[in-house]
């Protein structure tokens, strides 16, 4: 796991120093090693955290002539494979790093090699002869890249802040993008929060050169969707899955929360593994968010050396101007903060962990999913019932606990008369209603083409936006600022085919997860196995009413905030919420984290 930056002039000399000035901002993500690259017309530039071939595997990497140069961040999986069917080929390696395996799968099959590889990834290749760059992500967006093209010119990195170094570039706020993040409390690909910077979309190749760009989808829920896997048994793909992505050459753990996906990894990995396995978890004092009843359960059952650690309020006091000062796009999701302190504690005992990311959105473990069938009965009911259940909600007190029914009643009445991907959006979102814009509608017309079946739409829809740009996001920063690699098996091609393209439920009206139910009974305690969504989240409606008040106070105060909020909703919000009149945690942390980034990275009017 590293960070890689870099950029390209095909007409003019490139400046070294700015490719060092670069780096410096991603130090973290990459402590053991530095690497560069420089010829007349690029700079590549990595930050390095070594997993694999530790000595050998200093970037950036070559080919035989030096004409082909490569620079990455990930695991690829399946390097063994690739490298042994490459030696056949003739190539021949210099180290046992997977990193080389790029550049000869490159020289062998061209701009259409990322298909053949199974991993998470970002990397970029430098054709000197060619004169062309090679920019490429994984297939389900688990690493990060971020492109600008000027003319000539094309800069890139694992993260913002590297192109923000570069010369003359204009920090201006995309206003597509702060309107999405307004409702979402993320950025969506394409998407940055600045305009004219993007990330590249996941399962894509990005080609620039004289001609221009060029982007080549090589993996896709519409492109590259195949039924190779629907056939296979699920419990062969997760077992050879984690098999494969627990091989390091570095100590592996596991972030166990006592969910159905945590404990399905660790119960897999048990098994693989000859030795005691190191899992992590937090716990919290308010019991409504606590887990530590079955994470625990799970560490005795399966023998782990098992290390937990409390998060409460005066964390987030602590930490919150260590991740906002790094954070260089806005990110509303709180739980970013408990995420940063496991990241931190793991990191003092391994380097590398598995997480169950994903599970949720390939195996349908929301309520909201069950919740469409019971919408789709709703609104059936005469206009009469209908008022009756909004008078009844309006009588109901204000909860601050985890999922209060109040709230989820609010905003499940708040969806029941949109369309499908609205209503969903609605019920996934920070406000009780979604515009349709350009962003919307290509996002709708891309459902239409992958599937039929409208449950497996709602999952895509989930897959391509809020795991992709707030989830995996969250623990890409919250893991990388603390130097530790996090590896989701869960979102191996193989399961997210099988998931998407089985003709098994994965929910009903009565149950999420079906499948991975079904998987786990037998192997842990019934407990585990029929337990319902906890949600990784943090007392935040509670703690702003109380030992947070000053920290938003303070934040809605910032005079540069009003500029692209309305004044009077902003501290309407915040006085309906402190006087318990209804829960605006959600609108008000989005709030807060905006007002600290506009702090922290100025920007132009």
């Amino acid at each position: 796991m590293c960070g890689i930056t870099g950029y390209v002039n095909l007409k003019s000399d490139i400046d070294k120093k700015n490719l060092y000035n670069m780096l410096s901002q991603i130090r973290y993500r990459g402590p053991d090693d530095q690497g560069t690259y420089f010829d007349k017309y690029a700079a590549l530039g990595i930050q390095r955290l070594s997993i694999i071939d530790l000595k050998g595997g200093h970037q950036p990497i070559c080919n035989e002539d030096k004409s082909i140069w490569v620079i990455f961040n990930g695991e690829i999986y399946n390097y063994r494979q690739l490298r042994q069917q490459l030696i056949r080929q003739k190539h021949i390696f210099k180290t046992k790093t997977d990193t080389e395996v790029i550049i000869h799968l490159y020289e062998q099959y061209g701009e259409s090699f990322p298909k053949l590889l199974n991993g998470m990834f970002a990397f970029a290749i430098w054709d000197k002869n060619k004169h062309q760059l090679i920019l490429a992500r994984d297939p389900a967006g688990i690493k990060p890249l971020y492109f600008y093209q000027r003319g000539d010119e094309l800069i890139f990195g694992s993260e913002l802040k590297t192109i923000l170094k570069y010369p003359k570039i204009i920090r201006k706020i995309n206003l597509k993008a702060l309107e999405l993040y307004k409702y979402l409390g993320y950025i969506p690909t394409p998407y940055s929060i600045f305009q004219n910077i993007y990330k590249l979309d996941p399962g894509t190749t990005l080609i620039f050169s004289i001609q221009g760009i060029q982007k080549i989808k090589f993996w896709g829920l519409d492109v590259r969707f195949s039924p190779s896997n629907i056939n296979l048994n699920l419990d062969h793909l997760l077992e050879n899955t984690i098999r494969i992505q627990s091989r390091a050459d570095v100590p592996v753990g596991i972030f166990l929360s006592g969910g159905i996906d945590s404990s399905l990894i660790a119960y897999y990995l048990s098994r693989i593994k000859n030795r005691r396995l190191k899992t992590f978890s937090i716990s919290f004092a308010e019991k409504d968010f606590d887990e530590a009843k079955y994470f625990n359960q799970v560490a005795n059952v399966l023998n782990t050396e098992h290390f937990t650690e409390s998060f409460n309020v005066s964390d987030v006091l602590n930490l919150f101007p260590q991740i906002t000062s790094k954070l260089d796009e806005p990110l509303a999701d709180p739980s970013i903060f408990p995420t940063y302190k496991l990241c931190q504690f793991a990191a003092q005992n391994v380097k590398v962990v598995l997480s169950g990311d994903g599970g949720d959105e390939l195996f349908a473990g929301y309520p909201t999913y069950p919740a469409h069938i019971l919408a789709n009965i709703v609104e059936k009911l005469p206009e009469q019932a209908l008022k009756a259940l909004i008078k009844i909600l309006h009588k109901m007190p204000v909860s601050f606990k985890n999922y209060p029914l109040s709230e989820n009643l609010a905003l499940f009445l708040a969806g029941l008369k949109l369309p499908l991907y609205q209503r969903h959006l609605v019920w996934m979102s920070i406000d009780k209603s979604f515009p349709q814009n350009d962003w919307y509608n290509s996002l709708s017309f891309l459902l239409s083409k992958v599937s039929t079946n409208w449950q497996t739409r709602l999952q895509i829809l989930d897959f391509l936006t809020y795991l992709t740009d707030d989830l995996l996001v969250k623990v890409d920063r919250a893991s990388m600022y603390n130097s530790l690699e996090v590896r989701v098996p869960f979102l191996d091609p193989s399961i997210i085919e099988f998931a998407y393209l089985t003709n098994q439920k994965h929910f009903n009206a009565f149950s999420t997860k079906i499948s991975l139910r079904n998987l786990l009974k037998g192997k842990l305690p019934d407990e585990i196995v029929k337990r319902g969504k906890k949600g990784f989240g943090i007392p935040l409606a509670a703690w702003i009413w109380g030992p947070l008040n000053d920290l938003t106070y303070d934040h809605l105060k910032n005079s540069d905030l009003f500029d692209y909020f309305d004044k009077k909703m902003v501290w309407k919000s915040f006085k309906d919420h402190k006087d318990k009149r209804a829960n605006l945690s959600k609108r008000l942390w989005t709030l807060v984290i905006f007002s600290s980034w506009l702090k922290n990275w100025k920007v132009s009017n």
